[in-house]
């Protein structure tokens, strides 16, 4: 099983990384790229080097559980709402706390690099909306867990 970057690499990486839909190959931002409020939905983009496509990885207590902080605005990826568990519901960002919506399960899914981005609160997956969009600004969303493709995500470095 291929794992996060070990705890050596794991600030350089994690301070630098941006989340791939393996479907789509768009990187996951925040919509507009630079709003700081609250509930401005997760999208997906062409990967270039804006700062929105960035995101950081902070370690929370348990095994591979992590929030996930956008560079650009310092907000948390989380559900809207917090706690639904229907699927189709948006992704957005949100002032970063302990809720447990705002933590994430990171799993290798297929031992090929691919990660499954499992909520914590609502255990589900993050995805994009309709599963095979490449257009940019398609939102982000939770949807059941399973082996279709936009439900795996790539975690590589920026773009310099």
């Amino acid at each position: 099983m291929s794992a996060l970057p070990q705890p050596a690499q794991a600030d350089q990486i994690a301070s630098e990384l941006m989340l791939v839909n393996a479907k789509t190959g768009k990187c996951l931002t925040i919509a507009g790229g630079s709003s700081t409020d609250n509930n401005i939905e997760a999208v997906q983009f062409d990967c270039d080097s804006d700062p929105s496509r960035r995101w950081t990885l902070k370690e929370t207590a348990g095994g591979n559980i992590y929030q996930i902080r956008n560079v650009q605005t310092g907000k948390c990826l989380t559900i809207a709402g917090g706690v639904s568990t229907d699927n189709n519901v948006s992704a957005l960002q949100f002032n970063c706390d302990t809720h447990p919506s705002r933590t994430w399960r990171i799993s290798d899914a297929s031992g090929s690099g691919l990660h499954q981005i499992r909520n914590v609160q609502t255990n589900k997956c993050l995805t994009i909306a309709g599963g095979t969009s490449t257009a940019n600004n398609v939102t982000a969303l939770q949807f059941n867990c399973d082996a279709d493709p936009s439900r795996r995500w790539t975690i590589r470095l920026k773009l310099q």
